[in-house]
């Protein structure tokens, strides 16, 4: 089990995203980000340009568009670009990394989701830089990461994986935002994985702590599982997955 396993691996991989569906369809995550999100969308002061930077399939992206008047969708990768488009048809694609994106106009609401894992933080400093740049005054820019209290965040620290939290984007802020004026605030969104089996749960795993190539490393996780994952009389497990949002709001 060696995070660079994952890490090394393209998400467009058909493998990893095999393991990242399975997790999707077994937890509540996506929708209770959803709901906090709309919840966000509707206390902006105004709702005309949103920018979802690192759409992937766009689940969001589709989510939020209807309501605002521009939707920006910034995807590098052409297999995730393609659901995209189907999602939200509407969007605006831009087909770079952040960090090369030039956004056509300033945006009330710029979403970065779940992309900074696959970012080496000594590059965050300017991808922070990029995201904020793009908010105009009075709109926010939220950042998602896993919280760092989670069982899923738990079980990568037990074997050894460390799972890049929000503490590091928020200690850069003060940088990023180069003297514009912002306020911060964090909000966790509960989340939970229901997985039915063993089997589906050691597939999901794969997700946290790499490949289980080998009996040893599926046996040790198997064993993991049984001692800290909620079991239900099913035989199945369950481990909180939740949300750690990183909410800035550009006042100037």
């Amino acid at each position: 089990m060696d995070d660079r396993a994952w890490r090394e691996l393209d998400p467009s991989h058909p493998r990893y995203r095999r393991v990242f569906r399975a997790y999707l369809a077994h937890t509540d995550e996506k929708e209770r980000q959803r709901d906090h999100l709309l919840d966000v969308v509707d206390a902006l002061p105004r709702r005309d340009v949103f920018v979802d930077a690192g759409a992937g399939t766009g689940y969001f992206t589709a989510a939020l568009a209807p309501r605002f008047r521009r939707t920006v969708a910034v995807e590098p990768d052409p297999a995730l670009r393609g659901e995209l488009s189907a999602a939200c048809p509407a969007a605006e694609v831009l087909p770079v990394p952040i960090s090369a994106a030039a956004v056509p106009e300033p945006a009330d609401l710029v979403l970065c989701s779940h992309v900074l894992y696959y970012v080496p933080e000594a590059e965050w400093p300017g991808h922070l830089a990029a995201l904020l740049s793009w908010v105009r005054p009075g709109g926010e820019l939220v950042l998602v990461l896993q919280h760092p209290g989670s069982d899923c965040v738990a079980m990568a620290r037990h074997f050894g994986i460390r799972t890049p939290v929000l503490d590091g984007a928020a200690a850069l802020l003060d940088d990023a935002a180069a003297g514009r004026p912002y306020t911060a605030r964090r909000h966790v969104q509960p989340a939970s994985l229901r997985l039915p089996d063993l089997a589906t749960a050691l597939e999901v795993s794969e997700l946290v702590v790499g490949p289980l190539d080998s009996p040893e490393a599926r046996h040790t996780v198997a064993a993991y599982l049984r001692e800290h994952g909620a079991a239900d009389p099913s035989g199945g497990f369950s481990l909180s997955c939740d949300q750690e949002f990183l909410h800035v709001r550009c006042d100037g």
